[in-house]
C-alpha cells in the first residue's frame, strides 16, 4: 500500500506542475490531493505543510477550508499533537455554533475531550464531554451516543478519583444504554459501577450490580464481557467471606479465559494462513486498480476538463468530511474505553496473584471457622442447657411457693368457717341448756377442755405457717440477690459511652428497665473510621430478655469487632443466623419464636455518611427546614410547626424481626448524607407502648414525634430529662409495662 499512495502522490505532484500559477482553485485542489496522500502515508510533518498550504490558497479565494481542518486534525492527533488538534476543533466548533449544528457541536466537543484525556487533563476533558452532552441532547442524537458520552465523562472523575461524580455519570450511561437495548454496553457500565462500589468496601452494591452484569453479558452473547462480570463477582465473594463462591465464580472466569485464548490462537493461525495466501495478489489488484485511477487523474488533469466534475466532488468531500468526524469520534470514544479497560485490567493482574493464593488460604480458614463455630455452638448448647435447668428449677420453686399459699388459704378459710359453726352450734346449745346448766356442768367442763385442744392445735398450725413463711421470704430474697447481682453483669456489659464524645459533638441515652434486669439494651464500637451504634428490643423482659440483650451483644462483638464487618445489613443478617443458630429454631408449628427488634447505624467519618438498617425499630432524623432532604424513596415525613424550625424524617425499617421467620429477606441498608446539625434518634418501643394519661391509654409514635420534633433544638441532656419527666406524668400510677431505650445522636461539622 505504501508504494500506491507513494505513486498517487508522485502523479499529483506532476499534474501540479503542469497547472499555471494563476489558476490558484486547481492548485489549491491539487494541493489538498497531496496533502491526503501523504497523510495516508503517515509522513505527518509533510502532510501538514501540504494541507496548510491548500487552506491557505481556499482562504485567498473565500472557499470553504472545513474539509481542510478536519485532515489536519487527524494528522495533528497521529503525530501526537494534541494541543494543535485541540486548536482547530475549536475553529471548527466556533463555526458550527454558529450556524447552531448542535450535533456537529457535539462531536467537536467529544473531540476535544477525547484530546484532553490522552494529555492527562481530566478535569477539562470532564468538561468538555459534558458540553457534548448537553449539546447532544439538544442535537437529539440516539440514546446509545448519549450513553457513550456519559461513560467518557465517568471514566474522567474516575481518572480524578471523584468516585461519586463518576458512579453518577456510569449510571446514567447505563440508563442510556438500558434503553437503547445494548446489552453489552449495559453490562460493562454495571461492572464498572460494581467495581467502583468494591474499591469502597461498599460490598452489598457491588454485589447487586456485578449480578446484574453477569445478567447482560449473558443477553448479549458476549463471552469475554461474560468472563470479566464473572471474575469481578468472585473478588466481591471473596471480600465478602464467601470463599465458596467465589472459587465457584473464579473457576467460570478461568474456563471461559482459556476457550477465548485457544479460539483466538487459531484464528491467528488461520489468520496468518491467509495472509500469506492472499498478500501477494491482494497487494497487486491494490496497485492495478490504484494505479488506473491515478492514470485517469493524469489524463483528467491534462485535459482540464473536469470542473464540474469536481465541484460535485467536493460536496462529496463535505458529506465524506462529516462522516469521519462521526467515525472519529466513535474510534475516540473506544480508545478512552480501552485505556479505562486496560488499568482496570492490569489492576485486577495485579490482584490475581494474590487472589490465587489467597483462596487455597480461605479454604483452610473456612475449615478452621466452621470447626470454631461447632465448637461455640456445642458450648452454646451446654450454657443453654443450664439456663434451661435453672429456669426450670426457678418454676418449681415458684410453683411450690404458690401451693404453699393456696393450701394455706384454704386451710385459713376452713379453719374460721369451722370456727362460725361451732360458735353458732355452741350459742344454740347454750340457750337449749340454759335453764340445765346445773346439771350439765360436768359436760360444759368437757367442752372446755375441748375446745383448750382446739386452740392449742391452732396456735401450733399457726406457727407452722410463720415458719414457711420465713422459708418463702429467705427463698425470695436469695433470688433478688441474684438478680441484683445479674444487674451488675449485665451493666458491666454495656458499653462505655465516653467513646463518643470523640466522634459526636453531643448524645444522649435514655435507659429504663422495667423490671431490675432489661431485655433492651444499646452496644455501640468503633472500628477503624466507622462508629457503630444499635438500640435493640429482645424478647420478653426481665431475666428472659436479660438473657436475649447478652447473646445478642456477643454475637454484635463476633460480626463486628472480630470480622471488621460495618455494612448494617450484612450485621443483621449475620446476627439473625447467629440467632437462629443458637436457639435452634427451625420454623416448626409451635416453636418458641424468641428473637428481638432492632436498629442500627454505621458512622462513616470520611467521607461523612451514615448508613442504616432496621429490623421493625425505623430511625428518624431531625434537620433543619430548606436543607436537601435524605435521598430515600421510602420516607415519611412529620412537619409540625414550632419555633425551632426543624423538620423529622422517618426512615422505616424492614417488617422481619432478627429471628426465624416466614419470609428471611435481606435486611435493607439506606445511605445518608450528614449535614451538620442532622439530629438521629434510635428507639424501642418501650415509650410508645406505654399506657397512661387520663384514659390509660398508650403514648403511641406520633406524640413521640411531636415530642422530640418540639425540643429538637434543646441540648442532649435537657431533650433526655423532658423525655424522663413526660413518661413520669404521662403513667401517674399506672405501672410501666416494658423496657425503655431512646438513643439520640447530634453530629457537629466535618
Amino acid at each position: 500500500m505504501e508504494k500506491v499512495y507513494d505513486k498517487e502522490g508522485q502523479y499529483y505532484l506532476n499534474s501540479l506542475d503542469l497547472v499555471p500559477e494563476k489558476e490558484v482553485e486547481e492548485r489549491a485542489r491539487l494541493t489538498e490531493k497531496i496533502g491526503v496522500a501523504l497523510l495516508q502515508e503517515y509522513l505527518i510533518d509533510s502532510s501538514v505543510v501540504y494541507l496548510q498550504t491548500a487552506r491557505s490558497l481556499y482562504g485567498e479565494m473565500g472557499m470553504d477550508d472545513t474539509h481542510i481542518l478536519n485532515y489536519l486534525v487527524r494528522a495533528y492527533n497521529r503525530s501526537g499533537q494534541f494541543a494543535e488538534a485541540i486548536k482547530l476543533n475549536e475553529i471548527l466548533f466556533e463555526r458550527y455554533r454558529q450556524k447552531e449544528d448542535f450535533r456537529q457541536m457535539s462531536t467537536l466537543k467529544n473531540n476535544i475531550g477525547y484530546n484532553l484525556t490522552l494529555m492527562g487533563d481530566y478535569s477539562n476533558a470532564a468538561l468538555s464531554f459534558r458540553e457534548a452532552i448537553d449539546f447532544g441532547k439538544k442535537a437529539g442524537i440516539s440514546e446509545q451516543e448519549l450513553g457513550h458520552l456519559m461513560s467518557n465523562a465517568g471514566i474522567c472523575y474516575q481518572n480524578m478519583n471523584d468516585t461519586r461524580e463518576a458512579r453518577q455519570f456510569f449510571q446514567q450511561a447505563l440508563e442510556a444504554f438500558t434503553d437503547s437495548g445494548q446489552t453489552g454496553e449495559q453490562s460493562r457500565q454495571e461492572n464498572i459501577i460494581a467495581l467502583i462500589y468494591y474499591h469502597e468496601e461498599d460490598l452489598y452494591n457491588a454485589g447487586f450490580f456485578s449480578r446484574e452484569s453477569i445478567k447482560s453479558a449473558r443477553e448479549s452473547d458476549d463471552p469475554r464481557l461474560l468472563s470479566e462480570t464473572y471474575l469481578t463477582y468472585s473478588r466481591i465473594l471473596r471480600e465478602g467471606n464467601d470463599p465458596i463462591q467465589a472459587l465457584e465464580y473464579y473457576e467460570k472466569y478461568l474456563s471461559i479465559r482459556d476457550s477465548l485464548q485457544l479460539e483466538n490462537k487459531l484464528k491467528e493461525q488461520k489468520t496468518a494462513r491467509k495472509r500469506l495466501e492472499l498478500e501477494k495478489s491482494e497487494k497487486d489488484i491494490k496497485i492495478e486498480l490504484k494505479e488506473e485511477r491515478v492514470k485517469e487523474l493524469a489524463i483528467q488533469q491534462l485535459t482540464l476538463k473536469l470542473e464540474k466534475e469536481e465541484q460535485e466532488k467536493e460536496l462529496m468531500l463535505k458529506e465524506k468530511d462529516m462522516q469521519l468526524l462521526e467515525q472519529e469520534r466513535l474510534r475516540q470514544s473506544l480508545v478512552i474505553t480501552r485505556q479505562q479497560h486496560a488499568v482496570e485490567k492490569q489492576r485486577r493482574e495485579n490482584q490475581l496473584l494474590e487472589q490465587e493464593k489467597s483462596i487455597t488460604d480461605l479454604r483452610l480458614e473456612q475449615e478452621m471457622r466452621i470447626k470454631k463455630e461447632q465448637e461455640r455452638e456445642i458450648i452454646l448448647l451446654e450454657k443453654q442447657k443450664q439456663l434451661d435447668q435453672l429456669e426450670l428449677t426457678r418454676q418449681k420453686n415458684a410453683k411450690k411457693v404458690l401451693i404453699v399459699f393456696i393450701v394455706l388459704g384454704i386451710f385459713i378459710i376452713l379453719l374460721i368457717i369451722g370456727s362460725l359453726i361451732s360458735s353458732k352450734k355452741k350459742r344454740l346449745r347454750l340457750s337449749r341448756q340454759k335453764k340445765e346448766i346445773e346439771q350439765k356442768n360436768m359436760d360444759l367442763e368437757d367442752k372446755n377442755e375441748e375446745i383448750s385442744a382446739q386452740r392449742d392445735e391452732i396456735e401450733a398450725q399457726r406457727d407452722l405457717v410463720f415458719s414457711q413463711k420465713n422459708e418463702i421470704e429467705q427463698y425470695n430474697q436469695e433470688v433478688m440477690n441474684s438478680i441484683e447481682y445479674a444487674k451488675k453483669i449485665q451493666s458491666s456489659t454495656l458499653p462505655d459511652l465516653t467513646s463518643l464524645n470523640t466522634t459526636l459533638s453531643d448524645f444522649f441515652v435514655f435507659f429504663r428497665p422495667k423490671d431490675i434486669v432489661s431485655g433492651d439494651f444499646y452496644w455501640t464500637v468503633k472500628v477503624e473510621n466507622t462508629t457503630v451504634l444499635t438500640v435493640s428490643d429482645c424478647t420478653g423482659h426481665g431475666v428472659p430478655g436479660a438473657f436475649m440483650s447478652m447473646l445478642g451483644m456477643s454475637l454484635l462483638k463476633e460480626i463486628v469487632q472480630k470480622e471488621y464487618i460495618t455494612m448494617p445489613g450484612v450485621i443483621l443478617q449475620r446476627l439473625r443466623k447467629g440467632i437462629i443458630t443458637a436457639l435452634s429454631q427451625k420454623g416448626l408449628s409451635g416453636e418458641q419464636r424468641d428473637g428481638m427488634d432492632m436498629a442500627l447505624v454505621s458512622i462513616h467519618h470520611n467521607p461523612r455518611i451514615i448508613r442504616y438498617s432496621g429490623a421493625y425499630n425505623s430511625l428518624y432524623l431531625v434537620r433543619r427546614k430548606g436543607r436537601a432532604e435524605p435521598g430515600i424513596k421510602e420516607l415519611v415525613v412529620f412537619d409540625e410547626t414550632f419555633d425551632n424550625d426543624y423538620v423529622l424524617y422517618e426512615i422505616r425499617a424492614d417488617k422481619m424481626p432478627i429471628a426465624h421467620y416466614i419470609h428471611m429477606d435481606k435486611f435493607a441498608t439506606h445511605e445518608i448524607e450528614i449535614l451538620e446539625g442532622d439530629i438521629f434518634y434510635l428507639f424501642t418501643d418501650g415509650y410508645a407502648d406505654q399506657f397512661g394519661g387520663p384514659k390509660g391509654k398508650k403514648f403511641k409514635y406520633k406524640p413521640f414525634k411531636r415530642l422530640l420534633l418540639q425540643h429538637a433544638h434543646l441540648p442532649m441532656n435537657e431533650q433526655e430529662r423532658i423525655l424522663n419527666d413526660t413518661l413520669i406524668k404521662w403513667m401517674r400510677n399506672i405501672e410501666q409495662v416494658d423496657d425503655i431505650c431512646v438513643m439520640g445522636l447530634k453530629m457537629d461539622a466535618e
